[in-house]
């Protein structure tokens, strides 16, 4: 992929650059991917889909955090309101920490902190190595970082491998390929053009698609907490895009 895509790379990274990128690779694909998959591992994809909409507003929070975007009250709000949501479906009102659930929620939300972070972080490099320079940068270091964990795992397991069925290997790419190299080329490219935080606002359309299949498919079901926690985080998610044309930002 450096290869071929090399020449896209605007400005190749010097001295420091490459720490800044490293620390990318490792928020956007090695812990990312790392918390994303043990987690859902051990709680429902609907869950894991519905705490996905907390994307936008962690990103929002660090995009604030970090000077980069405007605080009103509506924002505000919103970050009460959507981690009031993910709380609930946490199931925080009877909490047992050592339930698979609530360890593998946990692990959800971490992975989409570190996927908000690496949104904040990624903007400002992007208009030094262009949208796709960026992806190649980011992904290669990432694909060299997970290499020792790939080896460790296929020779430990490399009679599993030989076992596995057409379609697994069939979903690997697809996560791969269409989840994780055209997502990323298609977010870097988006903020070339608009707000960090407004980017991760159309990760909503995922818990509609993948709550709906996860339902048919018989690995969740429709619940009183499920419905009230996912009200609450939709709610906050609405709240965060309401702008005050009247409300001086609060960063610059």
């Amino acid at each position: 992929m450096y290869s071929l895509y090399s020449k896209k790379i605007n400005n190749f990274p010097k001295g420091n650059e490459w720490y800044f990128l490293i620390l990318l690779s490792l928020l956007g694909i090695v812990l990312n991917t790392a918390f994303f998959t043990k987690g859902l591992e051990l709680t429902t994809p609907a869950h894991a889909s519905l705490i996905s909409c907390m994307i936008p507003v962690i990103t929002f929070l660090f995009a604030w955090i970090l000077g980069r975007e405007g605080l009103n009250r509506y924002k505000s709000l919103s970050l009460v309101v959507a981690m009031s949501g993910a709380l609930i479906l946490m199931e925080i009102d009877k909490l047992d920490i050592s339930s698979d659930l609530f360890v593998g929620d946990v692990f959800i939300f971490i992975n989409f902190t570190c996927f908000g972070l690496f949104l904040v972080l990624s903007k400002s490099m992007i208009e030094k190595h262009s949208s796709l320079g960026l992806s190649v940068l980011v992904m290669s270091i990432g694909a060299l970082l997970l290499i020792p964990v790939a080896v460790y795992g296929i020779y430990n397991n490399w009679e599993s491998w030989l076992n596995l069925s057409w379609w697994i290997y069939f979903a690997a790419f697809y996560s791969i390929f269409f989840a994780t190299v055209i997502t990323y080329s298609l977010n870097y490219y988006a903020m070339e053009y608009v707000d960090s935080s407004k980017v991760a606002l159309f990760i909503y359309l995922q818990p509609v698609v993948a709550g709906t299949i996860s339902v048919a498919l018989g690995r969740d079901e429709i619940t009183t907490r499920l419905i009230v926690s996912s009200i609450l985080i939709m709610l906050g998610l609405l709240l965060s895009t309401v702008e005050m044309k009247s409300s001086p930002k609060t960063s610059q």
